[in-house]
């Protein structure tokens, strides 16, 4: 919010003309409820389309300039001195407008008059109207031409309604003082642009004859001289700050152990534009050993995608819901990177996002949206989350995990350091041929989340399964094209035939009791259960099968005193000492 001082006064009072969303008013006396009124309407409308956060009405100024001063003079106003006159004025303004604007106290300062006496100048702040609503006053919606007052015009009035319901924070200009850019983010932002305009080198050399304030205005970022939001978030220095209202937009990296706990942290101020190669910097970057099916040599790759890594950054800043305050965390553990931002996930889910035709059409922060993709940061906006999932892919890792919470609104996306499964791996190379949608239902496997039924029809139509849910598993006619068969069989299990024989064998010796049979079966079961609870729980119901089944009796006491014999046996109980 813009702090009220005398400088700041001052700025307005050199103002070479009235513009459309800021008006004087003598007032010397007093003022009418109505016309002011009809100045809220306008002024609110003006400054929407002005992408401003606030028009101003200042009493107590003339509207003309003092050449000598450069200055409009200071004629002082007696306009809503008590406070139950300000109260009067702010219900009747709030009464003829519509949607109703509810106006604050006015800013009160006490600056030197034309004879030297202290002249008393009020200013009122008039919120912008809000997106694709104008504001209307008695029914009647007004505007300025100029300094002029009068009705709306029609463009404008269409210019208004037609927006969008989603409001651009960062579209919002909110200050002229380019002292507060940085020289070394806008030089990278020109590197950028250089590097996605390459192809065409006229773009390039125009672009290197501009001003920066020429080339700031080319990417859209300042309207009319007037720096927006997003121009302070990626080219702006951490001074600048205090101008985009509420906690310092930063992004925050922090390492952690295995356990989840700190290690250490570094937090990014602005410009967020060099923020971001200064935190990817900070990430650890190792080559992972992939090894092709029937190959000798392995595929050497880093366990993170530079591209992907820097789609989901750039995601993050251009996604954030600045309102909401908070910071963009990116958060690194051994095997993982996880990127957290608020706002909600406007395309709704993921799964929209892979199977849409086009790209989301609704953008939080366009202007600052269509500036990352205009500095090559971001490729087409919205498309990145389909290109991630196809890159990882194509490197046979795990795909994005993405966390879409409502309460409050955030992202979470969740890059994978290392590969979960070798199976699904291979089936990856070995399979070139998969869809991007059965290389997600495959990583829903290997990550142990049940599929839907179709979805996992669909995958046993194809080869790629076998199993019944929710315990699916990579089918062995993969596992061969991939040379993972020990694997598979591995992954199939214990085969209880092969057990039920061995104690057969054992049984047609002489009866045993379950010591023995212990002793034969735990050895040959490590391999599938290293817990021995469960191995043991494995014999139990074993060998309680095969009583079902009639293949063995317990001649013995039951529970612990129990003797087996097979069913057929006439044989005195072996002794077990």
């Amino acid at each position: 919010m813009v702090e009220i001082t005398g400088d700041f006064l001052d700025d307005l009072r050199r103002m070479p003309t009235e513009t459309e969303w800021l008006e004087f008013k003598r007032a010397e006396h007093s003022f009418s409820f109505e016309q002011m009124a009809q100045y809220v309407s306008a002024l609110a409308n003006e400054a929407n389309l002005a992408r401003r956060e606030e028009g101003w009405l200042v009493m107590g100024i003339d509207d003309k300039i003092n050449r000598a001063s450069g200055l409009r003079a200071a004629t002082g106003t007696e306009f809503a001195q008590a406070m139950q006159e300000v109260n009067r004025v702010k219900e009747s303004i709030a009464a003829q407008t519509s949607p109703p604007v509810v106006l604050r106290a006015p800013d009160v300062l006490h600056v030197p008059g034309a004879q030297g006496a202290p002249a008393r100048v009020l200013l009122w702040r008039i919120p912008a109207a809000p997106r694709g609503v104008p504001v209307a006053c008695k029914g009647h919606y007004w505007g300025r031409a100029g300094e002029k007052l009068g009705a709306l015009a029609l463009h404008k009035l269409d210019a208004l309604r037609a927006q969008s319901a989603l409001h651009d924070w960062s579209a919002t200009v909110v200050t002229n003082d380019w002292m507060l850019l940085s020289a070394p983010a806008i030089a990278r932002a020109r590197e950028l642009y250089a590097r996605r305009y390459a192809p065409k080198p006229d773009i390039v050399a125009q672009m290197r004859a501009q001003t920066d304030t020429a080339f700031v205005h080319g990417l859209r970022l300042a309207v009319g001289g007037g720096l927006t939001r997003a121009a302070l978030v990626l080219l702006g220095n951490p001074q600048a700050t205090h101008l985009l209202g509420g906690p310092t937009p930063r992004i925050s990296w922090q390492l952690v152990d295995h356990r989840g706990e700190h290690v250490t942290h570094q937090h990014f101020e602005l410009p967020l534009v060099l923020a971001i190669d200064a935190l990817i910097a900070r990430i650890r970057i190792i080559d992972v050993n992939l090894l092709p099916p029937r190959e000798v040599a392995p595929l050497n790759l880093p366990n993170y995608d530079d591209w992907v890594l820097r789609e989901a950054l750039h995601n993050c800043v251009a996604h954030q819901d600045y309102t909401q305050g908070g910071r963009i965390l990116v958060t690194e553990s051994p095997d993982t990177l996880r990127f957290f931002n608020y706002g909600e996930f406007l395309p709704g889910s993921v799964d929209k996002v892979l199977h849409a035709p086009q790209p989301e059409q609704r953008y939080r922060n366009a202007c600052l949206a269509n500036a990352m993709v205009e500095l090559d940061l971001m490729e087409t906006i919205n498309s990145g989350v389909k290109g991630m999932f196809r890159k990882q892919r194509e490197r046979f890792f795990p795909l994005p995990d993405y966390a879409i919470e409502s309460q409050p609104a955030s992202v979470g996306v969740t890059l994978h350091g290392r590969t979960l499964d070798e199976r699904y791996v291979g089936a990856l190379m070995a399979r070139t041929d998969l869809s991007l949608d059965e290389a997600v239902l495959l990583d829903q496997i290997q990550k142990g989340h049940p599929l839907a039924a179709s979805q996992s029809q669909r995958l046993r139509a194809r080869g790629l399964v076998e199993g019944r849910s929710p315990r699916l598993r990579i089918s062995a006619q993969v596992a061969v094209a991939m040379g993972a068969e020990v694997a598979y069989i591995n992954q199939v299990g214990p085969v209880a035939q092969d057990y039920q024989d061995a104690v057969s064998r054992l049984l047609a010796l002489a009866p045993q009791p379950r010591a023995k049979i212990d002793d034969l079966l735990l050895p040959k079961l490590m391999m599938w259960f290293p817990d021995a609870a469960r191995r043991k729980k494995y014999i139990k119901d074993l060998l309680w099968n095969m009583a079902q089944q009639g293949t063995i009796r317990n001649i013995g006491k039951p529970t612990r005193g129990a003797i087996w014999a097979l069913a057929s046996a006439n044989e005195q109980p072996m002794s077990s000492q």
